[in-house]
């Protein structure tokens, strides 16, 4: 059974959930959407307005009678610092998104590096701070298996087993998530498109590096034991993990995409595969799909996609992962 302080964090959720979209409302409205009682309503928002994380606002709802106040999400109230790091086409770079609470873009930017360690990472985010000191939590996205905050298998050699979370919130006083990329960028796909009630699988193979795969089974994020499920990397190729690295170019690429897609629809049996990464093109998913349909019958193929450029997603990704962790977050 919930103590009181949880019920009061989770109706306060509620509320933030429902304002999240921008829109103001009034108590009374809040209270309709909610499903909490207007005295409840009153209680929380109340509280908010207090802290600063709803403004309320004296507004005429219609042409005559009394204003009522209209309560939306205070945009300057926190922020969220999201970053990344990737090794694209031999490139090695970070970038880092700032978001408001309703997942407005405040400040992006990229930058690459010859040595991307630790440091790096940390004197990027330390730069975002001086100009953003509101921020509430940090999401950290890494191409590489992020076992309880450990990097691991990293395609950055700089940060394989680098404990970077326990490593950033001793720095930086702040809550941090670290997950792999694929985590995000699949999750920020599903709430985007609104797949509520589908099993979403996104692919991204990128040049030169091994590909990463990831999962939404109806909302439902699928990590694994020890959070790289779907690593089609480790699948056995009948060659050496440098060689299949070496053959992560265009053509010839192609034979490990079909066998690693043939694994995929097998064990996961997903109603959309989307394709993403520089190693694909819109034209290869007919031959894709024609290989497939020599193991998979027709009538179990998923529906297959091919998404050009995955970065909003990522994004967003990491938006509503900052926002389920809020929730949670005593």
């Amino acid at each position: 059974m919930k103590d009181s302080a949880a019920i009061k964090r989770a109706n306060k959720a509620r509320i933030g959930r429902l304002l999240r979209a921008g829109e103001a409302y009034t108590k009374q409205q809040v209270a309709l959407q909610t499903g909490l009682s207007v005295a409840s309503c009153n209680t929380y928002l109340n509280e908010m307005e207090a802290t600063g994380e709803v403004l309320g606002e004296s507004q005429r709802i219609h042409d005559v009678g009394r204003n009522s106040v209209v309560y939306k999400l205070n945009e300057a109230y926190e922020s969220i610092l999201c970053i990344s790091f990737a090794l694209l086409q031999g490139v090695k770079s970070i970038t880092t998104w700032v978001l408001s609470p309703t997942g407005n873009l405040l400040d992006q930017r990229k930058c690459t590096f010859d040595f991307l360690d630790a440091a790096a990472v940390q004197q990027e985010i330390s730069v975002t701070l001086e100009r953003f000191s509101n921020v509430s939590q940090i999401i950290v996205g890494t191409p590489s298996i992020a076992e309880k905050g450990v990097i691991r298998h990293s395609d950055l050699p700089e940060l394989e087993n680098v404990a970077l979370k326990d490593l950033l919130e001793t720095k930086f006083k702040l809550p941090v998530f670290l997950a792999n990329d694929m985590h995000y960028k699949v999750y920020g796909y599903y709430r985007q498109e609104q797949c509520s009630d589908e099993i979403i699988t996104l692919v991204n193979y990128p040049s030169g590096v091994l590909p990463g795969t990831a999962t939404v089974h109806k909302g439902v994020l699928l990590t694994g034991k020890n959070l790289f499920a779907g690593m089609v990397g480790f699948l056995d190729y009948g060659i050496s993990r440098e060689e299949q690295i070496k053959r992560l170019q265009r053509p010839t690429a192609e034979p490990l995409i079909i066998q690693a897609t043939i694994a995929l629809i097998s064990i996961l049996n997903p109603h959309r595969l989307v394709l993403t990464g520089d190693l694909l093109q819109q034209r290869d998913l007919d031959r894709i799909r024609t290989a497939c349909l020599r193991c998979i019958p027709q009538e179990y193929m998923p529906d297959l996609r091919f998404v050009p450029d995955v970065e909003e997603y990522y994004r967003w990704g990491m938006y509503w992962t900052a926002m389920d962790r809020k929730e949670n977050i005593p």
